[in-house]
């Protein structure tokens, strides 16, 4: 004879699993459009409430102006924070990290010196490296 309680129990656990996802995820379900020959997927009903001002959330934001409007070079072993926070990406905690790795340190050797400072991986130094150097006065500013 068969025995259906470890069968039982693994279906109630599964199904008191979903109920519990269900709560969890709230809103109301609806069936998304499928593709001809595909089965429909239950989908979370979403609403999009507006933004003060008009803006909705389906609109791609506006970056703020990149490096295209700078010219000039910044000196990493003498330029400030503020000057610091002339480059993009580099706010506040950015520049206070570069500013503590030069003096820890002893300052920049070379550029490629930035990438041993937390925050300063190889994309974001290869997006400053136009910008950057450690002699000569900094020069660095906004067209």
């Amino acid at each position: 004879m068969i025995s259906f309680k470890p069968f039982l129990a693994k279906h109630l656990t599964t199904l008191a699993a979903l109920a519990l996802l269900v709560v969890a995820m709230g809103g109301t379900w609806q069936t998304a459009a499928a593709a001809p020959g595909t089965s429909s997927v239950l989908t979370p009903k979403t609403s999009v409430m507006p933004m003060p001002g008009g803006d909705d959330f389906d609109r791609p934001t506006a970056k703020k102006s990149s490096h295209k409007d700078l010219a000039g070079k910044l000196n990493l072993n003498t330029a400030s924070e503020d000057q610091l926070m002339l480059l993009p990406t580099v706010g506040p905690s950015k520049a206070e990290r570069i500013v503590t790795w030069r003096k820890k340190n002893g300052g920049f050797k070379r550029t490629a010196d930035l990438r041993r400072v937390k925050g300063f991986g190889y994309k974001t130094f290869k997006r400053l490296e136009p910008y950057i150097d450690i002699k000569g006065d900094t020069t660095l500013a906004a067209k």
